[in-house]
C-alpha cells in the first residue's frame, strides 16, 4: 500500500471510530434505560475513543515510516525535517553511496563503472552522481583527481554530462564534453574551470537535493 493510500485508510478509520464512540455514548444516555446495556455502551464507546486516537497518533506518525536516505536520523528513528539537513550530511551520504559502486571514486572514473549497461543506479541519484564526482575533483585539486579526468573514458564522461543534462546544466555538460574531446587533453584548463565552479557544484548538490526531496 503506497504513502497516500494508507494515509487516506487511517483518516477513514479514525473518523469513523469517532462516530462511533459518539453514536454509542449518545444512545446510551437518550435511549437505553437498562443499566448493564448503557455501561457495555458507554464501555464501548470510551473503546471506540481510544481506538480513533490510536488511529490518529499512527496517521501522524506514517509520515516518517518509510526512511528518507538523506533525512532519517539513525539515532532518533525518524526523518529530521530539510531545514536542518546540511550539506554536510549530503556529502557524507554520496560517499556512502558511491561506495556501493566502487572501492573509491578514482575507480569510478577509470574503471568504466559507470560505463556498464547494466548499472543499477535510480535516475534521481544520477545527477547528483556527476556534480559529488566533479566537486570533489575540484575540492580536493589533486593531480591525481585530474588525471582520473583525463584517464575515464568518453562514456564515463559522457554519463556525468548525460546525469548534468537531467538538471538542465546544458552548458557545463557541453563544456566537459568538449574538455574531454580535446586532443591532447588540458588539464590545466580542466583544473581553473571546475576549482572555478567548486562552490556552484556545491550549491547544486544542497540544491538538488532539497528540491527533489520527496524522491529519495
Amino acid at each position: 500500500m503506497n504513502q497516500k493510500r494508507l494515509k487516506l485508510v487511517l483518516v477513514v478509520a479514525s473518523v469513523i471510530s469517532l462516530i462511533a464512540a459518539i453514536v454509542l455514548f449518545v444512545l446510551s444516555l437518550t435511549v437505553v434505560s437498562n443499566v448493564a446495556t448503557r455501561v457495555i455502551m458507554i464501555i464501548a464507546s470510551v473503546l471506540f475513543l481510544a481506538l480513533a486516537g490510536e488511529v490518529l497518533y499512527l496517521f501522524f506518525l506514517s509520515g516518517d515510516s518509510h526512511p528518507n536516505y538523506f533525512l532519517y536520523d539513525s539515532r532518533q528513528g525518524r526523518n529530521i525535517s530539510v531545514q536542518k539537513l546540511s550539506f554536510q550530511t549530503i556529502n557524507v551520504r554520496m560517499n556512502r553511496f558511491l561506495s556501493g559502486y566502487a572501492a573509491s571514486e578514482g575507480k569510478l572514473w577509470t574503471e568504466k563503472v559507470l560505463d556498464n549497461p547494466y548499472l543499477e543506479m535510480n535516475d534521481e541519484f544520477k545527477p547528483l552522481v556527476a556534480y559529488k564526482l566533479l566537486f570533489d575533483l575540484a575540492e580536493h585539486d589533486s593531480e591525481s583527481g585530474w588525471k582520473c579526468f583525463e584517464m575515464a573514458s568518453v562514456e564515463t564522461v559522457g554519463f556525468l554530462c548525460a546525469a548534468l543534462e537531467m538538471n538542465g546544466d546544458e552548458e557545463m555538460a557541453q563544456n566537459l564534453r568538449q574538455m574531454k574531446a580535446a586532443t591532447p587533453i588540458n588539464l590545466k584548463y580542466v583544473r581553473d574551470y571546475l576549482v572555478r565552479n567548486r562552490q556552484y557544484l556545491k550549491e547544486k548538490m544542497r540544491r538538488y537535493v532539497y528540491d527533489n526531496i520527496q524522491k529519495f
